[in-house]
């Protein structure tokens, strides 16, 4: 009989176990041989949820490893732990609804697409060399068991769907984008949230021009992104603050730019200049 240490002990366990791992590594593992999974805690950012997931289950099991986002990461750990002893005693997770696993509130466990897996679960793709394992989902409702499809739903608790299909509404880009580092939103640097409206010239909205010319106004705050031509008699489009930001990742330089000041540069990639506006002169 293997030891209480070693009590879930697998083939791959062992494999990992004989090979040279770094510290957090062979903590992974441990935990996986003593408890039957780990669980990874992945911490919010600047703007986007934290997540956490299991490592182990189906390997030790055979049951589907979980993953739930935007729960404390102490709740989550409990949540999935208890939900994992489910499993192993013979519930299947997907049918029906499971009490007090999340506070004293239901809790669904639905199917995660692959693109969700690849994107949110290295540690476990590590684990498992590979896509090829099963998740569900830890989909909680709101404070009066409203789940994320009920109309009276309390969007405080919105959480990213992450079925095949489900869609991919402006939570679920949101979410994603926070998770991607090619993003703005991964690292967000701006003051003023992603999605303040924020001023281009007809110009660099359409691609035509880069920024050259941005305007933190004094009067309101509003931000202004302005090419070459800058508004050039044009009407300005609105736009969210995180489109030109993803566009041209070097405008996150000016995330510190103060109220009241505007920059220049002469082409991308070239330094800024910054200034302060000059006091407003109307006329009588």
């Amino acid at each position: 009989m293997p030891s209480n240490k070693r009590a879930f002990e697998t083939a791959r366990t062992r494999k990992f176990r004989e090979s040279e791992l770094l510290p957090e590594d062979a903590r992974t593992i441990g935990h996986i041989e003593e408890f039957g999974c780990s669980i990874v805690n992945a911490a919010t950012t600047n703007y986007g949820l934290g997540w956490s997931y299991t490592i182990g289950i189906f390997d030790t099991s055979g049951k589907p490893e979980l993953i739930t986002v935007g729960l404390p990461p102490e709740v989550a750990h409990i949540a999935l732990n208890e939900a994992a002893k489910l499993m192993r005693s013979g519930a299947d997770l997907t049918k029906g609804r499971h009490r007090e696993l999340v506070g004293r509130v239901d809790c669904e466990f639905r199917p995660v697409d692959q693109k969700w897996i690849r994107q949110l679960m290295g540690w476990a793709i590590w684990y498992y060399d590979g896509t090829d394992f099963p998740v569900l989902q830890a989909v909680y409702p709101d404070r009066e068991n409203r789940f994320p499809e009920d109309k009276e739903f309390d969007k405080a608790f919105e959480q990213p769907l992450m079925q095949l299909t489900a869609p991919m509404t402006k939570v679920e880009s949101d979410f994603w984008a926070s998770t991607d580092p090619k993003s703005s939103l991964f690292n967000w640097k701006f003051p003023d949230p992603p999605h303040t409206g924020v001023y281009l010239s007809q110009a660099v909205h359409n691609g035509i021009e880069p920024v050259t010319y941005v305007s933190h106004d004094a009067d309101d705050g509003a931000w202004q992104f302005l090419g070459d031509s800058m508004a050039d008699g044009g009407s300005p489009s609105l736009s969210c603050f995180h489109h030109p930001i993803d566009r041209d990742p070097s405008l996150a330089e000016l995330a510190d730019l103060p109220i009241g000041w505007y920059a220049e540069r002469s082409n991308v990639g070239q330094p800024w200049v910054r200034r302060k506006h000059p006091p407003y002169q109307g006329t009588e």
